[in-house]
């Protein structure tokens, strides 16, 4: 079991004894004595040179994103601890799964956490990556029945609506990447047909600490199920067949420009020394695995606290990016008082045309009107711009807050209920000019270039502005979007569906 791992009960929370065949549970815990490792001595060497208490750098750029992971993969010696709201079978997924056999192949210890929202049955190719003696898969608050989601969610809705968000990265308790993206294409700019903007922060020093604490507190839940429990429902093969078809993916798609710009050297640049990590203070923002246990009274989730305390505390400016915004109408009277302040609000969320959930953009129209009427600046991301010289669907995924140009939030919270009151969460708040100045130039910087800007008319009807080439253009009706998407879009806005948004 190893120095870390504990053996415990076997016996399941009552909603799954059913249906599943449960092995020995075993408790492991993070290693302690990682400073040998190479990325544990860059790490002290940037601490011995720097007064900090941290360090953190941006990670904006998808391929970048992509290409720190595989490279913080490939370094890897001890451990790798990978907690995600979402995993695909494409580019991406099968990129990461390679390079985690071949650490497991090192003798490095990898936990796989992912929630089970958007899985179909059990994937084939992590329960075999599961019988690998360094690996272990674990699915959170997973539903029973693999093969009638729907009746499982009916028979027990108030447990399986709440849901995983987190998405954190590891790798010897020494670097950390934590921010919106989970391991799937469109999260990574693969030139796909659908792609996400998004955001991450890597993290070294006293954050990687509580980040780990917490991915143990949700590894040795009662939620976590290893997938070893699901064997019996799925037929699946050997590791080596499994790696042996994930290399054969990827050679099938070697020619692919984005595979091809994927590489660790940002990793190495932080071995080196050359990586510019932003001195910062930085705090660690996560809800407790409890929360999709618990219903929760407004008001009691981690998040939700310390986010309502970030953004009260602004005297000059609010940008917010949260491409699910469903502020309620305590939001609106939250941002309203801001302004009255005088703080200067800026919001950025999806159009109708670039939203990947027509049903959250259908509950977020009901409060445009009245956040423009309060003075609150309100911007909506285009689904194709000029400078990105392609056809690709762009959608809003950052979840960002910077406040007065001194902190910021990056992480996997939405405004909006779901995330207030239903879905665990993680994030990291900065306390660093650097980085907060330098975020809120970019954003508004290339707001004109890349989202409309809304506004009433005279006769307080909603118009979106379209700045091209220093031409503006008016328009009155949801941009790039069909009759019949705005008809089914405004019959969803009549649903009592706003509580799960």
């Amino acid at each position: 079991m190893g120095m870390f791992s504990t053996l415990v009960g076997s016996r399941l929370p009552p909603r799954y004894q059913r249906f599943f065949k449960l092995p020995p549970r075993v408790e492991s815990w993070k290693a302690q004595d990682t400073a040998g490792t190479v990325l544990g001595q860059a790490v002290g060497d940037w601490f011995a040179a720097h007064d900090a208490p941290a360090g953190v750098y941006r990670l904006d750029s998808g391929r970048d994103a992509l290409g720190a992971r595989i490279g913080l993969i490939e370094r890897a010696q001890r451990s790798i601890d990978i907690q995600s709201y979402l995993i695909k079978d494409d580019l991406s997924g099968n990129l990461v799964a390679l390079n985690l056999a071949e650490a497991a192949d090192r003798g490095v210890r990898v936990r796989l956490l992912m929630d089970d929202a958007l899985t179909d049955e059990v994937d084939p190719g992590l329960l075999s990556l599961d019988r690998h003696e360094n690996i272990e898969v674990r699915v959170f608050n997973p539903f029973p029945r693999r093969r009638s989601r729907f009746i499982s969610l009916l028979a027990n809705f108030n447990i399986l609506n709440r849901r995983m968000h987190n998405k954190s990265f590891t790798i010897d308790y020494q670097v950390t990447i934590v921010g919106g993206r989970n391991l799937a294409d469109e999260y990574y700019l693969t030139g796909g047909e659908a792609e996400f903007i998004d955001e991450d922060l890597l993290a070294i020093g006293p954050p990687v600490d509580e980040i780990s604490d917490g991915f143990d507190e949700y590894w040795n839940s009662p939620e976590a199920i290893p997938m070893g429990a699901f064997k019996h429902l799925v037929a699946h093969g050997t590791v080596s067949e499994s790696i042996r078809e994930a290399r054969r993916f990827l050679d099938r798609h070697f020619d692919e420009p984005f595979l091809k710009g994927v590489d660790g050297r940002l990793i190495d640049d932080l071995i080196g020394g050359r990586l510019e990590l932003i001195e910062a203070s930085v705090e660690v923002v996560q809800d407790l695995p409890d929360k999709v246990r618990n219903p929760l009274k407004r008001g009691l989730s981690v998040s939700v606290d310390y986010l309502q305390q970030m953004v009260s505390a602004a005297n000059d400016e609010l940008i917010v990016i949260s491409p699910y915004f469903v502020p309620q109408k305590q939001g609106v009277d939250f941002f309203a008082a801001l302004v009255k302040k005088g703080v200067r609000v800026v919001i950025v969320s999806n159009s109708l045309a670039s939203t990947n959930h027509s049903s959250v953009h259908a509950v977020y129209a009901r409060y445009r009107k009245p956040l423009l009427e309060q003075g609150v600046e309100l911007y909506e991301l285009r689904p194709h711009y000029e400078a990105m010289q392609t056809k690709t669907k762009l959608t809003l995924h950052s979840k960002v807050a910077t406040v007065d140009r001194r902190r910021t939030f990056v992480g996997s919270f939405n405004i909006d209920p779901r995330s207030l009151y239903l879905n665990t969460e993680l994030g990291l708040a900065v306390d660093s000019k650097e980085l907060s100045t330098s975020m809120a130039r970019s954003i508004l910087d290339t707001l004109p270039e890349y989202a409309y800007k809304l506004r009433l008319s005279e006769k307080g009807k909603l118009q979106w502005l379209l700045r091209t080439a220093g031409v503006e253009e008016v328009i009155t009706t949801e941009p790039q979007t069909s009759l019949w998407r705005r008809f089914l879009t405004k019959l969803m806005s009549l649903l009592p569906i706003e509580e799960q948004m």
